[in-house]
């Protein structure tokens, strides 16, 4: 695995040259996570999923470079928290066809966009953006993470993770809740503000019809406290196994669209 940025060029037209290359492109937000996460959760899960499915990329046969992350995206959903940033869907589509196309002018035409953030806009843009360059004849794109396709989505996300749960209503952990803060307690740790989580009381009593689809905003959903579920039941071991299944559950999906390199 290599990161794009950390590279000379001769090594990216290496890669290029050998045919099996496959650029991941990790997509998140800077978006409110409760007072206990930091703003660029879903850009940093994005980062840590995308390493953790290289390696079963790569026992495949792919040559695998992780692309800069986009951290900006649309959060109108949580955008009356302070520190929430958002962008309008057509920027976020603009952006990412004109990366897919910068990196196909090297010979890079396998583009995984990976997706850490949860909005229906945002998600929209990233498929829009992907159905343009495949239009074009540009390269071959692969929207994976939390997308418009909902057993996609699940395919990626909750195969494996629900089980995992220590929450008394793992039905009604999402945003913020247990399996965010377990990711980030194990991942990046010291981002955490862990005596503020010790004393959030769960949020089981929102409406998940409404957070779902996305019709009220956060701090009207959650009374102002930005998350749902129960942070105090995240833990660093089960942040492990959800980056090891979800790692594993993302590169499946690829491989199931594309099968081994050729």
């Amino acid at each position: 695995m290599q990161r794009l940025a950390e590279i000379p060029f001769p090594e990216v037209e290496r890669i290029a040259r050998t045919g099996r290359a496959l650029v991941i492109l990790p997509v998140g937000v800077v978006e409110e996570h409760g007072a206990h996460l930091p703003l660029g959760l879903d850009s940093f899960a994005a980062e840590v999923y995308a390493e953790a499915a290289a390696p079963h990329l790569e026992e495949k046969g792919y040559e695998v470079a992780i692309a800069p992350t986009i951290s900006y995206g649309v959060a109108r959903a949580a955008i009356d928290f302070p520190g929430t940033l958002s962008l309008e869907p057509e920027t976020l589509r603009a952006l990412v066809v004109d990366i897919g196309r910068s990196l196909a002018r090297h010979r890079l035409h396998r583009l995984v966009i990976l997706n850490g953030h949860r909005d229906l806009s945002h998600m929209k843009a990233l498929d829009e953006a992907r159905a343009m360059l495949i239009e074009e004849k540009t390269a071959q794109v692969l929207c994976v993470g939390f997308t418009n396709d909902p057993d996609l989505t699940a395919a990626c996300y909750r195969e494996g993770v629900p089980e995992l749960s220590r929450s008394v209503r793992p039905d009604r952990e999402g945003h913020g809740g247990e399996w965010e803060t377990s990711l980030a307690l194990y991942s990046f740790p010291d981002l955490v503000k862990q005596k503020i989580a010790a004393t959030l009381e769960p949020n089981f009593n929102y409406d998940v019809d409404a957070f779902r689809g996305e019709t009220q905003d956060y701090w009207s959903l959650s009374g102002g406290r930005g998350y749902f579920g129960s942070p105090q039941s995240g833990s660093a071991e089960t942040g492990k196994k959800i980056v090891a299944i979800r790692g594993r559950n993302i590169a499946q999906v690829i491989l199931h669209a594309w099968g081994p390199a050729k």
